[in-house]
């Protein structure tokens, strides 16, 4: 069974980094920062995927909770700057299931987890739907086997690609018996952060560049 999925694994790795987007710069500091934050959550051992990061998500609450200052800080700065934000989720399992049957079997494994509102939406409207990103996700997660971070631009959004990787022997346990030879440092799952400025902030940004009339002649 280990070495049907590796299999999978390395057929869909071929299949999906074939298509790579386009990449750019690293994304604004806040986002950097916010995913310092996400990071430490995923050291959490008592705890898995999303409920690390919406603990009571099953009660419906999506958005996320600041759990101490730093935190706090992070999310603060970042509404205040205008950016609307939101944490997707995706694990080594989507590269595995690339068939519609496969991804019924284990829906929330196979594909993207999330939107967790980190920010919220200005004037209305919603976050991408998940199965957007799924691609995306399956194709940040090849990269992140031999790469690190990148950003993307898709449909109005930034979607920063950050790597979740295994940092401890027990993470390394956990995840070992879908993913053989795996080690401390490996890939195991990738964060999708989407953000862009609001409607707000990106027209006082503009008002704020636009440059001045010189005065007029005395």
């Amino acid at each position: 069974m280990r070495l049907i999925m590796f299999v999978s694994l390395t057929t869909a790795a071929a299949v999906i980094i074939a298509a790579a987007p386009v990449r750019l710069d690293p994304g604004p500091d806040p986002i950097s920062r916010l995913d310092d934050c996400i990071q430490h959550r995923f050291l959490d051992a008592k705890v898995f995927g999303m409920r690390r990061i919406l603990p009571m998500q099953y009660h419906g609450i999506r958005v996320f909770q600041p759990e101490n200052a730093t935190e706090q800080a992070v999310v603060d700065q970042l509404r205040q700057s205008g950016y609307e934000v939101a944490l997707y989720l995706v694990g080594r399992h989507a590269l595995a299931a690339t068939s519609i049957t496969q991804q019924m079997l284990v829906p929330r494994r196979s594909g993207v987890q999330g939107p967790a509102s980190i920010t919220p939406i200005h004037g209305g409207g919603n976050f991408p739907q998940p199965d957007t990103l799924l691609v995306d996700g399956r194709r940040a997660l090849v990269s992140f086997q031999t790469g690190g971070g990148y950003d993307i631009r898709k449909a109005g959004w930034t979607v920063a690609m950050r790597p979740l990787r295994a940092g401890s022997p027990a993470c390394v346990e956990c995840h070992a018996a879908g993913t053989p030879g795996l080690k401390i440092g490996d890939p195991i799952g990738a964060a999708l952060y989407v953000y862009r400025l609001s409607t707000a902030a990106r027209e006082s940004e503009r008002v704020t560049s636009a440059p001045t009339s010189p005065p007029p002649p005395l």
